[in-house]
């Protein structure tokens, strides 16, 4: 538009192009027209596709040339800039889409705060780097798709939260009633000690937002401030009643030496003098009242020369002044002059301190009594205990904490650190779980010391076990206690082997020494979750041995237990991994689990058992089908489906069972979902 270039027939491209070119209309050609030329006549001679051009004004076009078979090339040219437009504006839409995205996460992966958000079914469909810390038992991969329930009951398996152990199925129950109906954010205390506040929320659009912020450090801070309140508020009241009965009088004279100010504790202390009277009147001037009324027993004989001497020192002494008074009485005098050259006085009557004191030596003679009996009580203790200070050094020790730590006894004197004594023990071996890792055994021993908040069980040298109780002293030191439980542990021990013998047995089929039907169960439960969760596929083959009925009738039921136990053995032998299972499923009939194993593999695999049994060659002579022992086979393999039950896999075996019945027997057939 707004460019005339006349053309005329029979002009010929290039020169074309060129005229163009010279327009400026085409945005490539502006870097140099011989070489934009050069480029577009290659092209042209050689169409190989449609090519977008740029013209000036951010306008686009696509070029489509197709050579004519008689000779020559026909252009299209078509106007593509809203097409563009529409394109670029949709890449710009989608980076910002990504990059908000982006933002989302890290500021949701930053949030200090928990959050899981489930969807309108009340599956876990996002959360958190805190909450995956705080929820180590439940990696992510796992929790995802989960339903609120489920991830609750993966906590109660893990012992979480402690306060519904025992009654596990109650607490699940009232916990989903409050599900979406709490009226505001509820704190919760954890068994490691953490509380947690927790908000929960439902969208418009039927999600559940949860937010769970660890306020751990509040709740410490809160009960810390309730502790010091109160201890602040009786620390006041015991500040208000001590200055109601302290025994200290304050007087005050100004610059010019007259009394301005006394409280009334001076007047209960001089009860002979009228302070009332006295104020305005010089210090000299009361000094003189006390002395012509013989109430100052130190001046008798000497009243000027005492006046004078009391006069040099008033506010200028350097130490306390002790005066006696005439009724037996002793008053400590402290004063001291102000900037303003006002002199304060402050009179103690220390009768009642002397008294004290001795009855301070009383009291010091009874804690040493006390701190005696202490020790005996410690050392009477059937336990090893220990305390350290707030330096982590030794103050005490009883004998038996030493006689559990033999090794380490030279080093359990008193202002050892514990960080030594425990190292001298690791170096010397006293610590089994420690040699071989010592320094990062010992970090982590010192790290439980600090902590002092759980017990801790210790494997000693010749087979001692030692329970270690520790805890915090309010001074900031550490009380420990050393219980010999080696007898305990020594029957704890006894008894997991017994619980694992009992478990071995509880999945063993008694006949065949096989797995029985429960343990295959609980394997295909397991396989089915596994294989669903990792798209592989789960195989099930199930066995029944042919007209095994007429084996016992003919045989014997004892040489029918007996070829049962021979087919188990065979049936065995023919598992390869470890994670596959051979089980009796009951009566004649056996099973074989196969995780992630194809319809192929299935079928090798039992052609491989029926040619163990053809080769074992267990003689049946009253079989309609052959002389010998046969098996009847049904194969089903597939990759278990969200929602899907675990018996639809078998279910699928035995149909195919049935088929290999029906067919003639002594042969195996392959589910095949789609007859």
């Amino acid at each position: 538009p707004g460019i005339t270039l006349p053309l005329e027939y029979g002009t010929p491209f290039d020169d074309v192009l060129r005229r163009i070119a010279g327009t400026g209309e085409i945005i490539d050609a502006e870097q140099g027209i011989d070489a934009w030329l050069a480029s577009r006549m290659a092209r042209h001679r050689a169409p190989s596709g449609p090519q977008v051009q740029q013209v000036r004004g951010d306008r686009w076009m696509r070029l489509t040339e197709r050579a004519l078979e008689g000779g020559g090339v026909v252009i299209l040219r078509t106007d593509i800039t809203d097409t563009v437009h529409r394109e670029r504006a949709l890449e710009q839409a989608l980076q910002s889409a990504e990059r908000a995205e982006r933002r989302l996460r890290e500021a949701v992966n930053a949030m200090p705060a928990g959050l899981d958000i489930y969807d309108e079914n009340d599956r876990l469909v996002l959360c958190n780097d805190q909450m995956t810390r705080w929820r180590p038992h439940l990696p992510v991969d796992e929790s995802l798709g989960k339903t609120y329930e489920e991830l609750l009951r993966d906590g109660l398996r893990h012992g979480i939260p402690e306060v519904a152990q025992g009654q596990e199925e109650l607490w699940l129950a009232h916990e989903m009633a409050l599900r979406g109906h709490r009226s505001g954010p509820e704190i919760r205390h954890y068994p490691n000690g953490v509380w947690m506040h927790m908000h929960e929320r439902r969208t418009p659009s039927g999600m559940t937002v949860c937010v769970r912020l660890d306020i751990s450090d509040l709740m410490e801070q809160r009960q810390k401030l309730e502790a010091a309140r109160q201890e602040s508020q009786r620390v006041w009241q015991l500040l208000e009643r001590a200055v109601e009965a302290l025994p200290v009088s304050i007087e005050i004279f100004d610059d010019q030496d007259r009394l301005v100010l006394y409280n009334q504790q001076l007047s209960r202390m001089y009860p002979h003098m009228n302070y009332a009277e006295h104020l305005g009147l010089q210090f000299v001037d009361i000094l003189r009242y006390s002395v012509d009324r013989g109430l100052i027993p130190s001046a008798h004989g000497r009243e000027e020369a005492w006046i004078a001497e009391r006069m040099a020192e008033h506010g200028n002494r350097k130490s306390n002044l002790v005066q006696r008074l005439a009724d037996g009485r002793w008053i400590n005098i402290y004063e001291t002059r102000t900037p303003e050259n006002y002199v304060v006085a402050v009179r103690l009557d220390i009768t009642d301190l002397i008294e004290q004191r001795e009855a301070l030596e009383a009291a010091q003679l009874a804690a040493q009594q006390a701190r005696q009996l202490l020790q005996d009580a410690v050392e009477a203790l059937p336990e090893g205990f220990a305390l350290f200070d707030a330096d982590d050094r030794l103050v005490i020790c009883n004998a038996q904490y030493k006689l559990l730590y033999p090794i380490s006894a030279p080093m359990m004197v008193p202002g050892s650190t514990f960080e030594e004594i425990t190292r001298y023990g690791v170096e010397r071996g006293q610590y089994l779980d420690a040699i071989g890792n010592e320094e990062a055994w010992l970090a982590e021993r010192m790290a439980a010391h600090r902590e002092a908040r759980q017990a801790m069980l210790q494997r000693l040298p010749e087979g001692r076990w030692v329970q270690a109780y520790e805890r915090r002293t309010p001074q900031g030191g550490t009380a420990g206690v050393r219980t010999d439980v080696t007898q305990l542990v020594r029957k704890e021990q006894e008894l997991e082997a017994a619980n694992a013998k009992l478990a071995m047995l509880s999945t063993t089929d008694g006949l065949t020494g096989i797995g029985n039907r429960r343990r295959f169960d609980d394997r295909l439960a397991t396989e089915w979750l596994r294989c669903g969760r990792h798209h592989m596929p789960l195989c099930v083959i199930l066995i029944d041995i042919d007209h095994f009925k007429l084996y016992n009738d003919h045989y014997g039921h004892l040489a029918g237990d007996e070829c049962l136990r021979r087919v188990a053995q065979l049936l065995q032998a023919c598992t390869r991994r470890a994670d596959e299972v051979a089980a009796r499923f009951g009566g004649e009939e056996f099973v074989l689990l196969l995780p992630d194993v194809g319809r192929a593999a299935a079928v090798a695999v039992a052609q491989r058992c029926m040619q163990s049994l053809h080769e074992a060659a267990l003689t049946h002579a009253h079989s309609p089908t052959a002389p010998v022992i046969t098996f009847s086979m049904g194969i089903a393999s597939m990759v278990p489906r969200a929602g899907a039950a675990s018996d639809t896999l078998v279910q699928a075996a035995d149909a195919a069972l049935y088929r290999a019945k029906s067919g003639g027997r002594n042969r195996f057939e392959v589910f095949d979902p789609e007859p």
